[in-house]
């Protein structure tokens, strides 16, 4: 807290902006928008590895949100008697348990990932550098204490390490396919049981801790399911035969996936079921369903445009 206290401190209005705009990095839609537009457009096999790294790590994240219940930091102050203020423009997306960050998590994944994928070092120091400044927007924005931030870079660098090595040994070899979409899966729901065992318990009070576990876990399952689904039966091309096709893949995979996430909501209301299964939907869309689309519309509107996407002719 003392640091929190310092950069309270050192805070001006100019600051306050730029660090408010650096914090989006670590959105989950940024991450969402990064996971798909490699996975649908750029390198397929690169895509897997971000997508699984981040929801494993999102899991992980939610899980240990709800063990230690740690507060916030304006709250912690409180509590111990003395005033600490956050630049307020960042309160509403500061909700929930304070360890680890999310914001971090999503950035540190994101751009390490960027960071291995890119050949040039200046864009590897770049990408480094914007996971750095998420997290230290978070600080200077007073919404999570340094020991958030690195857990949060910790756990990102983590999924990151696990899926990449894991994704390279299994890249030419589909035996271990069903035994990792279980894996996921029995991960995803043993995160979400073990929410609804803790609010049951009374560990946790507010049902938002519930319903931010189980929008992981359906996540998490669709993704899973998705990867599994498009490696056994779909095994789609990322290339087309025209650049502004791909501005499409993306407007259109991304569209689909806003409508589907809305849908049962609207129908249902929210509810903790409900959000499973919207967020298994979107997942399950961008992995598997949408790709399955492109690969059917490409062979019909350019039958010779072949697999590995190379004209046949």
């Amino acid at each position: 807290m003392e640091f929190l206290r310092f950069l309270e401190g050192i805070r001006t209005p100019f600051f306050d902006k730029i660090f408010q705009v650096i914090t989006y990095l670590g959105q989950e839609l940024v991450a969402t928008a990064v996971i798909c537009i490699f996975f649908w457009c750029v390198n397929k096999s690169f895509g897997y590895k971000i997508g699984f790294s981040f929801f494993a790590a999102g899991l992980a994240l939610q899980a240990l949100k709800i063990t230690f219940r740690i507060d916030r930091p304006w709250v912690i102050a409180e509590k111990e008697g003395y005033e600490f203020t956050i630049v307020e423009s960042a309160r509403s997306a500061a909700t929930g348990y304070s360890f680890p960050s999310g914001h971090t998590q999503c950035a540190a994944t994101v751009f390490t990932s960027l960071a291995i994928f890119f050949k040039k070092w200046w864009a590897k120091v770049l990408c480094v550098l914007a996971f750095l400044l998420v997290g230290f927007s978070r600080m200077y924005l007073g919404v999570h204490t340094p020991k958030d931030v690195i857990v949060g870079i910790a756990l990102g660098l983590a999924g990151i390490i696990v899926f990449n090595y894991l994704m390279d040994k299994i890249e030419n070899n589909k035996s271990y396919d069903v035994i990792i979409m279980i894996a996921m899966c029995l991960v995803s729901v043993g995160v979400a049981v073990y929410s609804i065992i803790m609010k049951s318990t009374g560990k946790i009070t507010d049902i938002k801790y519930v319903f931010d576990c189980c929008k992981a876990a359906g996540a998490g399952l669709g993704f899973a399911i998705g990867w599994f689904v498009e490696r056994k039966f779909i095994d789609f091309s990322v290339k087309t035969p025209r650049l502004w096709m791909q501005f499409c893949k993306v407007a259109v995979g991304l569209g689909g996936a806003l409508v589907l996430k809305e849908i049962p909501k609207r129908i249902a209301g929210e509810t903790i079921a409900t959000d499973i299964i919207r967020y298994m939907l979107v997942t399950f869309w961008c992995a598997a369903v949408f790709p399955f689309l492109c690969k059917k519309v490409m062979e019909k509107i350019s039958p010779k445009f072949n697999k590995d996407g190379e004209s046949a002719e």
